[in-house]
């Protein structure tokens, strides 16, 4: 799609083998945004919340393999669904069912998450204690380990970002922590005390090495402590 508009982005970045991200922005708008790529058991890359990149970009990701799968993880990312649906004809166009008929007024959505990604070795996990407007999913890496990816629920920025955008984010309480925002808390949260609890739970994940938020910095260290942290800031 040459038409599409293409926004900053960074280079893909290793977090692990077969475990990839993206990190973007948009235009006059200080909020990160975080594309994952994930090597699946047959070779083809499965791709949550896609982010249109430079053609030096898109040849870096195909080197790494064929994407397979897209996820579209809510209906407030779609944007850049269409230029991956434009260049690989083939790719299967999943989202998790509750956000179907949201993603679908931008994109054609082949079937659900919940039903193509676990013969896959991918866990989709229903939010507990929030609204389902989105699925967290558990990625099988080497050596026991595991990733989990959120898009929206939690997110990572540092106290400070760019500008007055930035500014506007620190002073309506999105940056600074890595936890659930207060705008998050206000409209996705349900029950703070059984979110807090389930937060806990994933906490004792087995192997557990990596969380990654569709906004901050991918966390590869201390995992389990942070999502506790976390889960603090909901229910002490």
């Amino acid at each position: 799609m040459s038409d599409h508009p293409l926004y900053p982005h960074g280079p893909i970045r290793e977090l692990a083998p077969g475990l990839w991200v993206v990190r973007g922005s948009l235009a006059r708008n200080p909020l990160p945004r975080t594309m994952v790529v994930y090597r699946l058991p047959g070779g083809g890359l499965w791709i949550h919340s896609a982010i249109a990149m430079q053609p030096e970009g898109m040849t870096a990701l195909e080197a790494l393999g064929r994407p397979q799968v897209l996820v579209v993880p809510n209906a407030f990312h779609r944007m850049d669904a269409p230029f991956y649906i434009a260049r690989y004809p083939d790719l299967k166009v999943v989202c998790p069912g509750p956000a179907r008929k949201g993603v679908e007024k931008k994109v054609r959505v082949h079937d659900v998450a919940e039903d193509v990604l676990p013969p896959l070795g991918i866990v989709c996990h229903e939010l507990r204690g929030a609204k389902r407007f989105e699925c967290l999913y558990e990625l099988t890496l080497p050596q026991g380990q595991r990733a989990l990816v959120w898009t929206d629920l939690l997110f990572n920025l540092p106290q400070r970002l760019p500008g007055f955008g930035g500014w506007i984010t620190e002073k309506i309480g999105s940056s600074g922590f890595f936890g659930m925002t207060r705008i998050g808390r206000l409209f996705g949260l349900r029950d703070a005390r059984v979110c807090a609890d389930w937060l806990r739970e994933l906490a004792e994940t087995p192997g557990l090495s990596w969380l990654i938020m569709g906004h901050g910095e991918p966390i590869g260290t201390q995992c389990a402590q942070r999502l506790r942290e976390a889960a603090a800031r909901l229910a002490p």
